[in-house]
Formats: C-alpha cells, sequence, structure tokens
C-alpha cells in the first residue's frame, strides 16, 4: 500500500460531534468542548461541515453547516474525501488487532505510539486501565470495522 486509502464516512469522533451540534439549538460553546472534539471541529471545519460562530460577548460557538447537515442526513457519508489512511494508520490497526487483550503501552513500538494516539482522536482506537498504570490500547468496533474493509 504505498498510497493512502481515501475514506468517505465520517470518523467516529466527528460523527460524535456532529451528533452533539445538531442536538444543540445554538451549537456548542468552543470553551465546552473536549481536546477530541477540537480536533474533530478542525477536520470538519476543513471540509465545511462545521463551522466558528463568534456570538454574544464574544463568545465562540460551533455550529454544524447546511453542507454538514446533509452529510449526516446521509448517513455520515460524504461526497469528499474526509479521512486518508496512511500505512502507518494501517499497520497500527493491524497491530493492535492481533492482540485479543490490547496492547500495552510499554509494547506499543515507540513509531507507532503518536499514529496510536490520532487513531484514537478519531474513535478508532482506545485505551483501557484495568489498574493503576496499566494502559492498554483497543481496536474499538469501528476500528475493526475500519480494518475489515481495508484488508476486504
Amino acid at each position: 500500500m504505498s498510497k493512502p486509502i481515501v475514506l468517505y464516512k465520517l470518523t467516529p469522533a466527528q460523527i460524535a460531534l456532529a451528533d452533539r451540534l445538531v442536538a444543540s439549538d445554538r451549537g456548542v460553546l468552543m470553551d465546552n468542548l473536549e481536546y477530541r472534539e477540537i480536533v474533530a471541529y478542525q477536520e470538519l471545519a476543513k471540509l465545511g461541515m462545521a463551522d466558528l460562530v463568534v456570538g454574544s460577548r464574544r463568545r465562540a460557538t460551533i455550529v454544524l453547516t447546511d453542507s454538514g447537515r446533509k452529510v449526516r442526513n446521509n448517513g455520515y457519508f460524504s461526497r469528499k474525501p474526509v479521512v486518508r489512511l496512511t500505512r502507518p494508520q494501517v499497520e497500527v490497526l493491524r497491530f493492535l488487532a492481533s492482540s485479543k487483550e490490547g496492547s500495552h503501552f510499554n509494547d506499543i513500538p515507540p513509531t507507532m505510539i503518536d499514529v496510536c494516539r490520532r487513531m484514537s482522536l478519531r474513535g478508532w482506537v482506545e485505551w483501557r486501565e484495568d489498574r493503576p498504570d496499566h494502559r492498554r490500547a483497543h481496536l474499538t468496533p469501528e476500528g475493526q470495522q475500519i480494518l475489515m474493509l481495508v484488508d476486504a
């Protein structure tokens, strides 16, 4: 795989943010977003699906655009590419899928740590802690689905 794989479906994090924006009549204050949601907003904004509106008292609010609503109504599928999966990202998905109980942080190769973090921001990987200082990375069901699509 030399070229990135183009995906047209929103990531789980983008879907969650779009749902949150639709549920709020006036959007969501930027101050109330978690880091993962800010990253999802930035990705949606680049695609023209979310926008920043400055309201009263100079408070920044994130809203879903008409384009974002159309994509949401279309089952979260876009005509524009949403994500380009790279070889390192696919390698992380395969690496995590190879371990049924997840991969301990210390067992993940250093070259994969940042990629794994980014995949968790998109909602394809999650970190679980079964005891203090014992974090394991697992594929989410959506991450497993992406891997199945890539390997098909």
